[in-house]
């Protein structure tokens, strides 16, 4: 059984007491790596209600395995009345809900004139990263995706039907400068960006 030891003082300004949030917090001490991800993303949080006509609005179930799956034949969504929230091209989304369900997802480069949507929305769900640099944040996906990423984030999930994390964790973990590769990412990105194009080329032969 692994014991976790805070005083009040240390709980921070949210006074979190989840014991699920203070091992998640001591195996994140194990994941080596010269920066933190704040140092190099930051978490996009603005929100907007989805005009009619929008055509892909991404909920985590869009989302798995770093790639980002939707109905080939999709319809434009019915009028929306919650608020989602705005991701771009470049952006990395990640289901804060059951983080064990690896619903990681990349925004390629590109992926606006594919699927012909300027703007994208997606579940309020989703933590959204943004590279505060600008570079591919192909890297980022695999990051997420490694084992000691997925474990910390496991056991940093608290509630018991709809277990969640937050973006602080993620933002406090060190990520390897292999992942900052622009190379890297750059490879990743267009792997994911090839798997939208055969799904858009494959729903323009359904519908011939």
């Amino acid at each position: 059984m692994r014991l976790a030891v805070r005083k009040f003082l240390e709980t921070g300004p949210d006074r979190t007491l989840s014991p699920e949030y203070w091992l998640s917090a001591e195996t994140a001490k194990g994941i080596s790596g010269a920066k933190k991800l704040h140092e190099v993303a930051f978490a996009v949080s603005k929100q907007s209600i989805p005009p009619t006509g929008t055509r892909y609005v991404l909920d985590t179930g869009n989302a798995r395995d770093g790639l980002l799956d939707f109905p080939v034949l999709g319809d434009p969504t019915s009028a929306r009345t919650s608020a989602k929230k705005l991701v771009q091209e470049g952006d990395v989304i990640v289901s804060r809900l059951r983080p064990y369900l690896r619903q990681v997802a990349l925004l390629p480069p590109g992926i606006s004139a594919m699927l012909k949507q300027q703007d994208f929305y997606c579940s309020t769900e989703f933590l959204v990263f943004r590279r505060r640099d600008g570079l591919n944040a192909g890297g980022l996906v695999a990051w997420l995706l490694s084992e000691p990423v997925q474990e910390m984030m496991s056991e940093a999930a608290t509630g018991g039907h709809h277990p969640r994390i937050n973006a602080e964790l993620l933002l406090d973990a060190r990520i390897e400068e292999k992942y900052l590769d622009p190379e890297y990412g750059l490879a990743l990105s267009d792997i994911l960006a090839s798997h939208i194009k055969g799904v858009c080329e494959l729903a323009v032969l359904l519908r011939h």
